[in-house]
């Protein structure tokens, strides 16, 4: 994988997403995508198993790179990715079961997925390495889905 070849977000977790919004769109010109709530969404925590996560989610229009703007409950299962950066940027990938494999084997750990390891991790994963940048692995499967939603297409 070329990562920086693939990013298509930098990701933001902020305490209100509908004031990061304004803000945003007032300091950069950003116009926003319909915010959509995940509650819950279901996900895989290493050493934790399965957990449900409540977010608020939305996107820049502008690209290429968007900012995405996360919301999140507290407690829930996004506060391990809280705990190591409140910032990723997130990368189309082919396989995200094969890529999480190949960057655990490089010395990466993994933060959180969509699916637990037996089910190839789902089509999201987010990773780090040391003290490096989070990542988070996004599966082409969901490509056309999220850029309708940014596009503004129901």
């Amino acid at each position: 994988m070329n990562a920086i070849l693939k990013v298509f977000h930098h990701g933001l977790i902020v305490p209100d997403v509908r004031a990061a919004m304004d803000g945003l769109s007032r300091d950069l010109g950003l116009d926003w995508a319909d915010l959509r709530p995940f509650d819950p969404l279901r996900v895989w925590l290493p050493g934790e198993g399965w957990a449900e996560a409540q977010l608020t989610v939305t996107y820049s229009r502008q690209g290429p790179v968007h900012f995405e703007l996360i919301e999140m409950v507290p407690g829930c299962a996004y506060e391990p990715l809280l705990a190591v950066s409140r910032a990723h940027l997130g990368v189309w990938v082919d396989d995200v079961g094969a890529e999480v494999e190949a960057l655990l084997a490089q010395g990466w750990r993994l933060i959180l997925a969509g699916a637990s390891p037996e089910h190839r991790y789902g089509q999201m994963a987010y990773l780090v390495r040391d003290n490096g940048p989070v990542v988070e692995l996004v599966g082409e499967p969901l490509r056309p889905m999220i850029e309708s939603w940014i596009g503004g297409v129901a």
